[in-house]
């Protein structure tokens, strides 16, 4: 069967073995990745098209180790994987490939497939049963969650943000939602301000605030603060960085940007981070109601640092 990306959310994902993710669009195949994880209370590991070349035609044993209910990703899958896709017999996949198109020879496949469902993972906005997923383990007012589909149904990443701020904010009263409410996409100009504060490079953090311009300050708080509230999810591998399970987080983190956060785990503490975060939220608000400037902004978090 094959579907488009919003009709995931519709569709009854046990029915199937096999997932297998194409398109063109990023941030929307580690949705539908997150999606998949969360519908089933398995174990995730990740592996490669030649490590299920060389260990699928393994018989099965009692005491092996991988179960029925195992969930595991292997990426950037070619046509290699229809010669052993049939000798998969335990647990669930999801494939990827960002190359495959409809016509593809993969696409093709799992489409007709019984136990398998393509999904196309082009651009979309959030739908209602998508926003309904993410805000589920989050207590809102009826008509708070309408607002904040109306304002980051176009920014995905943004909802994502919001909602851990509003988890750290813990409940929030109706003259606050505003605060809540801003969608705002950051600038690329941003990336070295980010990157400087999570490794905390005093140095290069002040030479990228010099080129920061006000109008960013609202995106730049957010942007930051979703990259703090990754790391802090992350701190309880901050001993062991190379074994995180990076499509099992809350947001996604991009395969480039893997190695600065296993950096930025040796760079911080997790009272530190969350008090960065606490501090982040209180910047938010000044600068919206209090006028808070640039200058101001910049001395509250590089003395942080």
């Amino acid at each position: 069967m094959k579907i488009n990306f919003p009709a995931l959310f519709k569709t009854p994902l046990h029915k199937y073995t096999f997932f297998f993710i194409f398109g063109n669009d990023e941030t929307v195949f580690e949705r539908t990745i997150s999606f998949i994880q969360k519908q089933f209370s398995s174990r995730f590991e990740i592996r490669t098209e030649d490590d299920l070349a060389t260990n699928a035609p393994k018989a099965p044993s009692l005491f092996d180790e991988r179960t029925s209910s195992s969930l595991t990703f292997v990426p950037h899958v070619t046509d290699k994987l229809l010669k052993i896709v049939d000798q998969l017999k335990k647990g669930h996949f999801i494939f990827t490939s960002e190359k495959a198109r409809s016509q593809s020879k993969l696409v093709t496949y799992f489409s007709q497939s019984s136990t398998s469902l393509a999904i196309a993972a082009y651009a979309s906005p959030l739908t209602t049963s998508e926003f309904e997923f993410l805000v589920e383990e989050v207590n809102l007012p009826t008509s708070f969650k309408m607002l904040l589909f109306k304002a980051y149904q176009n920014d995905y990443m943004g909802l994502i943000t919001t909602l851990e701020k509003i988890k750290l904010y813990g409940e929030v009263p109706a003259d606050q939602f505003e605060c809540f409410l801003e969608a705002s996409l950051p600038s690329d100009e941003l990336t070295p301000l980010i990157h400087g504060f999570l490794i905390r490079n005093v140095e290069n953090t002040i030479r990228a605030f010099s080129s920061t311009n006000p109008s960013d300050l609202i995106p730049f708080l957010r942007t930051l603060s979703r990259s703090f509230q990754i790391l802090f999810e992350l701190m309880p591998f901050k001993r062991s960085p190379k074994s995180i399970s990076w499509h099992g987080l809350s947001s996604p983190v991009f395969f480039k940007d893997q190695p600065l956060y296993e950096t930025a785990l040796s760079k911080w503490q997790p009272e530190e981070v969350l008090f960065f975060l606490e501090t982040l939220l209180m910047l938010e608000r000044e600068v919206k109601f209090s006028g808070f400037s640039l200058p101001q902004v910049q001395a509250e978090l590089v003395q942080i640092l």
